[in-house]
C-alpha cells in the first residue's frame, strides 16, 4: 500500500515503512491505558495523513503498542480525511485482522460504514462474514445498509440493474432465512432494485409483503412502488397503492397523479375513461396544477385505447392550460419557457406527433384532421416537422388508403431534406398497398432493405453497401417490414383478405397463386430467408410434433395413400421414390407470414418437379401452427388452410390438445404438383429480375 502523503501504516506495532528498521523504546508504563488513550485521541484529531503518520512515528518510537482503539483511531482519521477516504480505512481494518487484534462490534460497525461509503461491496460482505464468525448477529440496520449498497452498486463483470437485483434478492432472502425482520429501508432497497430492473410484478409483491409484515411504507416507498407498477401497466395495483397511500395520510403530488395516468396508458387494455376521471380528481383538488406530462399521458391513454376524440379533448385542455400559464407569468419568463419544447406550458412537437398518430383510427375523416394538425405544425414558428411527424401523417394516409397524399408528403420530405426512417417507410408501403399499387410498394421495400436488414437476432445483414447510420435502430428493414410488405403486395385489405377473396371465385385460387403479386410476396420471403429473418420452410423441422402427434401423422399417411390411385401418379412425375414426411413449424410467424410461407412451400414443390435433378416428394406435408391453447395458433392454422384450399390442394387438420397441425398426403401433393409443374417459373424470373434491378 502507498502511504499517501507520507508512507504506509503497517500496524504490527504501527511501523512506518520507510525502508529503515524501527527502534522500539519500551519505557515503564508507556502502554498504560490512559497513555494509549491520549495517543489515540491525538490520532483521531489529525486533519491530514501526514499528521497521522507523524503521530504513529512518535508512538512507535516511544514503544507504545497499538490496541484495537488505536486501529479505530487511524480508521476514523482515514474516514474523516477527504484526501485519504474511507477505502483506506479498510486497509487499516485488514491490518488489525492480520495482526490478530481482537475486534469488537464497534470496529466491525466502523469497518462496515467505511466499506459502504467507499462502495466496496466485496469488503462490506467480508466484514459481515467476519462479524458472523465472531458470533455477532447481523442487525436489521446492517442488512438494510448492505441491501442499499447492493441495489445501487455494480460488482464485477455482471453489471446493470438486473445483476444488482439478483444480488439484492439473494441477501434479502438470506435475511428472511435468518428470521431477521426486514426494516422499511430494506424493503425500499428491494423495491428500488426491482424498479430499476423493470420488474413491476416483483415490486408489487415486495410491497404487498411489506404491508402484510406490518411495516409502514414511507412516502419514498409509496412513490417508487407507484411509479414502477404504473410503468408496467399494472393499473389495478397502482390504484391499490394509491388508496393505501391516501389512507396513511400522504397527500398525492403531481408525480403521483401522473403515475396513475401512466398506469392507465400502459395497461394491456388502456383505460382512457379512467385516466380522465383521475385527471378531473386532480384538477378538482385545486392544489395541484397539471403539467405537460399530465396531458401527454392523457393523449397516450386515449390514443392507445382507440379513442382519438378523448385525445383531442386532452389537447384542448392542454392549450387552455398553456394559455392560462402564459398569462400568469411575466413576459420574460414566458419568452424563456417558449424556447424549450419540454417546458410545462408549451405544446411541443411531440404532442402534435401523438395527436396526428391518433387520427389514423378514423380513416378518411382522421386523415383530414391529421392534415389540419400538420398544417398547424408547419405554420408555427417554433415547430418544424420531423421524420416522426411525417410518419404519423403517412400513417393516417395508410389508414385512409390515400396513396396520392402520401406521394405528396414523401416528395415534401425530400424537398425539406427530412430523411426517411423505418416508420415513414412502413407507413408509405402500407398506403401504397391499400391503394393497389403493389409494384411501388415492392420498390419502397427494396429501398428500405437497401439500408440493411435487422434479423431476428438483432444483427444487421448488409445488402449492397455497409450500414453506416448512427441511428440503426430506426433505419433499415426489420421483421415487421417483411410482414407488412406481404400485406401490401397481396391485396389492398391484406394477405388474409386476398386469400379469402380468391378462394371464393372458381379458378381464382390458381390464378392468384400464379400472379405477379404472389410471386413478389414469395420473392420477398426468400430475401428474408437469405437475410436470416426466417428459417427456410423447405428444410424446417417442427420439433413441437411429439410422439402423440406422430401417431396421428402415421394414421393420416395410411389413410391418405388409400385415396384413389394418385400415389401412382407421383412416380410418373419423375420416377422418384418418396422421402420421409416434411414437418415445418409456423409457430413464430404472423398470419401474413404463414400465408406466404405456405405459398413458398408449394412453389418449391412445383419448381422442383420441373427440374431434371428434382428431389423426390416427401411422403406427406405437415405444418405446425402452434399450441392449441392459443387463439393465434387457431387463426394461423385457418390462414394456412385457406392457402391450401385456394390452391385446390386437399388438406386435413390433425387435432391435438397441445398443437394444431395441418396435413397433406403425398398422393394429394403429387397430384397438385403434376398440375402445376413449371407454372410459377415465368413470374418468378420476372420478379427476381425486377428485384435485382
Amino acid at each position: 500500500d502507498d502511504g499517501g502523503e507520507g508512507g504506509a501504516v503497517f500496524m504490527g506495532t504501527i511501523d512506518l515503512d520507510d525502508g529503515t528498521p524501527t527502534t522500539r523504546v519500551r519505557g515503564a508504563g508507556v502502554n498504560a491505558p490512559e497513555i494509549v488513550g491520549r495517543c489515540n485521541e491525538v490520532v483521531r484529531r489529525c486533519d491530514s495523513m501526514d499528521a497521522v503518520l507523524s503521530a504513529v512515528r512518535e508512538m512507535t518510537a516511544a514503544g507504545i503498542e497499538p490496541t484495537e482503539s488505536t486501529y479505530v483511531a487511524v480508521m476514523l482519521a482515514c474516514r474523516n480525511n477527504p484526501s485519504v477516504g474511507p477505502g483506506r480505512a479498510m486497509d487499516v481494518y485488514d491490518a488489525a485482522a492480520a495482526n490478530g487484534v481482537t475486534v469488537s462490534l464497534r470496529t466491525y460497525d466502523l469497518a462496515m460504514e467505511c466499506a459502504v461509503r467507499a462502495k466496496r461491496v466485496a469488503d462490506a460482505l467480508r466484514v459481515k462474514e467476519d462479524m458472523e464468525r465472531s458470533g455477532h448477529n447481523i442487525t436489521p440496520r446492517t442488512y438494510a445498509v448492505l441491501l442499499n449498497l447492493l441495489a445501487n452498486t455494480d460488482v464485477g463483470k455482471r453489471r446493470g440493474p438486473k445483476p444488482r437485483l439478483v444480488r439484492t434478492c439473494k441477501l434479502f432472502e438470506e435475511m428472511l432465512g435468518k428470521n431477521v425482520a426486514p426494516p422499511p429501508a430494506a424493503f425500499n432497497s428491494l423495491i428500488v432494485a426491482a424498479k430499476r430492473a423493470k420488474q413491476p410484478d416483483l415490486v408489487a409483491r415486495s410491497f404487498a409483503e411489506m404491508v402484510n409484515a406490518g411495516v409502514d411504507p414511507s412516502r419514498e416507498t409509496y412513490e417508487t412502488t407507484l411509479a414502477a407498477v404504473s410503468a408496467g401497466g399494472m393499473a389495478d395495483a397502482a390504484l391499490e397503492v394509491f388508496a393505501k397511500m391516501r389512507a396513511d395520510g400522504f397527500k398525492p403530488r403531481k408525480s403521483t397523479y401522473n403515475s396513475l395516468l401512466e398506469a392507465c396508458a400502459n395497461a394491456p387494455q388502456p383505460r382512457a375513461e379512467q385516466a380522465f376521471e383521475i385527471y378531473h380528481v386532480m384538477v378538482a383538488d385545486g392544489a395541484i396544477a397539471p403539467n405537460k406530462r399530465t396531458f401527454v399521458l392523457l393523449i397516450d391513454a386515449a390514443t392507445r385505447a382507440g379513442k382519438p376524440e378523448l385525445a383531442f379533448d386532452a389537447f384542448d385542455a392542454m392549450k387552455k392550460s398553456s394559455s392560462s400559464t402564459s398569462s400568469a407569468t411575466s413576459s420574460a419568463t414566458s419568452t424563456s419557457s417558449a424556447t424549450s419544447s419540454d417546458a410545462d406550458d408549451v405544446v411541443g412537437l411531440d404532442v402534435y406527433n401523438r395527436l396526428i398518430h391518433a387520427c389514423a383510427a378514423k380513416g378518411p375523416h382522421g386523415l383530414r384532421r391529421a392534415l389540419d394538425l400538420f398544417h398547424e405544425v408547419k405554420t408555427t414558428n417554433s415547430l418544424t416537422p420531423d421524420a416522426y411527424t411525417y410518419g404519423s401523417v403517412l400513417g393516417a394516409c395508410a389508414a385512409a388508403g390515400d396513396a396520392k397524399t402520401a406521394d405528396a408528403l414523401v416528395a415534401e420530405m425530400s424537398d425539406n431534406r427530412v430523411s426517411h426512417n423505418r416508420v415513414t417507410r412502413h407507413a408509405y408501403i402500407t398506403a401504397l398497398g391499400r391503394a393497389g399499387r403493389w409494384e411501388d410498394a415492392l420498390d419502397q421495400f427494396e429501398t428500405l432493405r437497401g439500408a440493411g436488414i435487422r434479423g431476428g437476432s438483432g444483427e444487421f445483414y448488409e445488402r449492397s453497401r455497409p450500414f453506416r447510420s448512427s441511428s440503426s435502430e430506426d433505419v433499415g428493414a426489420c421483421r415487421e417490414s417483411f410482414s407488412l410488405t406481404f400485406d401490401a403486395l397481396l391485396g389492398g385489405a391484406g394477405a388474409e383478405a386476398a386469400i379469402a377473396s380468391c378462394a371464393l371465385e372458381p379458378g381464382g385460387g390458381d390464378a392468384f397463386m400464379r400472379s405477379e403479386r404472389a410471386a413478389a410476396a414469395r420473392a420477398v420471403f426468400r430475401e428474408g430467408v437469405d437475410a436470416g429473418v426466417y428459417e427456410d420452410p423447405v428444410f424446417g423441422l417442427d420439433t413441437s410434433l411429439d410422439v402423440s402427434v406422430d401417431l396421428g401423422i402415421a394414421d393420416f399417411l395410411e389413410e391418405g395413400e388409400g385415396f384413389g390411385k394418385a400415389a401412382a401418379s407421383a412416380g410418373e412425375i419423375s420416377g422418384r421414390t418418396s422421402r420421409p414426411p416434411l414437418r415445418v413449424s409456423f409457430t413464430s410467424m404472423t398470419r401474413s407470414e404463414s400465408i406466404v410461407a405456405t405459398m413458398v412451400l408449394l412453389e418449391s414443390f412445383a419448381s422442383s418437379a420441373s427440374s431434371a435433378s428434382s428431389a423426390p416428394l416427401p411422403s406427406g406435408l405437415f405444418i405446425g401452427a402452434g399450441p392449441g391453447t392459443r387463439g393465434n395458433a387457431q387463426r394461423r392454422m385457418l390462414a394456412v388452410e385457406s392457402v391450401l384450399r385456394a390452391a385446390s390442394l386437399r388438406c386435413e387438420t390433425i387435432e391435438d390438445p397441445r398443437t394444431y397441425v395441418i396435413g397433406v398426403s403425398r398422393s394429394d401433393l403429387a397430384e397438385w404438383v403434376k398440375r402445376h409443374v413449371g407454372a410459377f417459373d415465368e413470374n418468378r424470373a420476372r420478379i427476381d429480375a425486377r428485384v435485382d434491378a
